[in-house]
């Protein structure tokens, strides 16, 4: 395993913006983490561990970037009408995808067109259309931030809309799901979500996903719009004329542009209903940190 200085961190995102990280590996194996996870904690520098992007902006971090994208694999056991996954955290949420619509399994289709990682999505507990990865996870295996690897049932864990105890508990390794057969096809219906997600959603841009998080009842895309923030730039960046909850890169938007994006929809949306947006995507970069710290 490599240990790289000074990395780019535009490539480990959708949205390809990034400043530049002290360090950076692609561990492999679950003990390649837990090494690099004590390495951090030993040398007092911020951590940040990252899957597939779809989710996370950086700015400059003075600290250690962990890619999970080499930790992936799936295996597969079927068993009365169900079917039980298990995936390493990097790979791709595309994969179980693809294998439940082979499979014809309920559910987990609706999430087509997720650039996220398995870890990731469990991570944010990523949904649309009525169903979140939480719906089907069965159990984690974790390593816990004093290094020890731990096994969960998912009925131990809290999730919520769009959130999970990772990364606070700990970093994910692994994931076991359960899945039940479709009583029906569910061809036709994957096939509608993924034409709808490309009509209304700038999924051939460079971004980040949605922006906020919607403020129930609320919709952040609508009252965003009401304010005047689709199509509104700053510097390399704006709001997409697609969706106006979803920051695209226009070629050479930089971190500060995506934060004072980010502020001036949060102040209009207030100034507006008096109701603060809070951010779905993570900004991650090394301003007041100090020491040892799990972002």
């Amino acid at each position: 395993m490599e240990l790289l200085r000074g990395y780019e961190l535009s490539r480990l995102t959708t949205i390809r913006i990034g400043g530049r990280s002290d360090m950076f590996a692609e561990p492999s194996t679950p003990e390649e983490i837990k090494e690099l996870v004590v390495m951090s904690r030993d040398m007092d520098v911020p951590l940040f561990v990252v899957g597939g992007g779809s989710n996370v902006i950086f700015g400059d971090f003075k600290g250690l970037v962990i890619s999970t994208r080499r930790l992936s694999g799936i295996e597969v056991e079927p068993e009365n009408g169900r079917l039980t996954v298990k995936a390493l955290a990097g790979t791709p949420l595309r994969e179980l995808i693809a294998l439940s619509v082979k499979e014809n399994l309920k559910g987990l289709y609706r999430l087509v067109g997720f650039p996220a990682t398995v870890g990731g999505a469990v991570s944010m507990n990523a949904g649309a259309f009525g169903v979140e990865v939480s719906d089907f996870l069965k159990r984690v295996v974790f390593l816990n931030w004093e290094g020890e690897v731990v096994e969960a049932e998912a009925s131990e864990l809290s999730f919520g809309y769009r959130s999970s105890p990772f990364p606070k508990i700990g970093l994910v390794l692994s994931c076991t799901f359960e899945f039940e057969k479709s009583e029906h096809p569910i061809q036709e219906e994957f096939n509608s979500i993924r034409v709808r997600r490309k009509s209304t959603q700038p999924i051939d841009k460079p971004t980040s996903g949605s922006t906020f998080k919607n403020p129930y009842p609320e919709y952040a895309g609508r009252l965003l719009e009401e304010v005047g923030m689709k199509s509104c730039r700053v510097g390399g960046v704006a709001f997409s004329e697609k969706h106006s909850n979803f920051i695209i890169n226009l070629g050479e938007g930089s971190f500060s542009d995506v934060v004072k994006l980010i502020g001036e929809a949060k102040r209009r949306v207030y100034e507006e209903f008096g109701i603060e947006l809070e951010e779905e995507v993570k900004l991650i970069e090394d301003s007041g940190l100090d020491g040892w710290k799990v972002l």
